[in-house]
């Protein structure tokens, strides 16, 4: 909105409303001032290919198989510099790549801390599941961990040190081809507020217990719809504009 019809807007209100209308103007330009980050690398590990890069599938796979050792993980990277401060709303989102009725599922939603010094070396076209920053692989399969009590961190070999956890779990299902599936979490918004290096990777990995035939499927951004993080900048700046309209018309009458 430009100062002039601003102006006229202010010049023609009764001053009594002059607030209300502020205040009302100031939500609808937070509103407006959504922005939206589109993913720099996204690709996917996979436990029982260790060394094998996925890039360049048509899909990203999630999944903690306890039956076998096909465990996936999703790795989402996204450019952050020039982020404003206090941001708020964020929403890390996604587009499913397949149809799948299957219900009662769970995903879980990790944040890689600045502390990993992997953070800013990996990119999509030569991470591994033996490589992968968050993860510590052991070599062991996962029915064996199972047996003899692993926990389920550990037989999703999550570097836990290195990990923020997001969303606990959330739940999905059935998936629905070209639908969206949303991130969001008060940890979510702290976690991108508190970077400072410019960037910040996610891992998506399946929260509950699975069989290798059950998995959550993604479009990458080379073959779909890629992942994006949405927000909202903190509406400091257009507040300060609204109120500055109505000091200066108040002064003119």
């Amino acid at each position: 909105m430009t100062w002039r019809p601003l102006r006229q807007l202010f010049s023609r209100t009764p001053t009594f409303l002059l607030p209300a209308c502020v205040a009302s103007l100031a939500c609808l330009q937070g509103m407006a001032l959504a922005e939206t980050i589109g993913v720099a690398d996204d690709t996917w590990v996979r436990e029982d290919n260790a060394d094998s890069n996925r890039n360049g599938n048509d899909e990203m796979n999630a999944r903690t198989d306890l039956d076998g050792d096909d465990n996936d993980v999703i790795l989402l990277r996204f450019p952050t510099a020039g982020l404003p401060a206090g941001v708020s709303d964020v929403s890390l989102n996604l587009f499913w790549q397949r149809n799948d009725s299957s219900t009662a599922n769970e995903l879980k939603l990790y944040g890689l801390n600045e502390s990993d010094p992997d953070e800013t070396l990996w990119d999509e076209e030569t991470v591994t599941y033996n490589n992968a920053p968050g993860l510590i692989p052991d070599g062991v399969d996962p029915t064996a961990e199972l047996g003899g009590g692993a926990s389920f961190d550990e037989i999703q070999d999550l570097d836990v040190a290195n990990l923020t956890l997001l969303v606990a779990s959330q739940p999905y299902g059935p998936q629905e081809i070209n639908e969206p599936y949303s991130f969001s979490s008060a940890a979510l918004d702290a976690f991108l507020n508190a970077d400072t290096n410019g960037e910040v990777t996610f891992l998506i990995l399946r929260a509950n217990e699975s069989t290798s035939g059950n998995q959550a499927r993604f479009w990458p951004k080379e073959s779909g719809p890629g992942a994006t993080l949405t927000f909202v900048p903190e509406p400091g700046t257009a507040g300060l504009v609204l109120l500055a309209g109505l000091a200066a018309v108040r002064r003119s009458r």
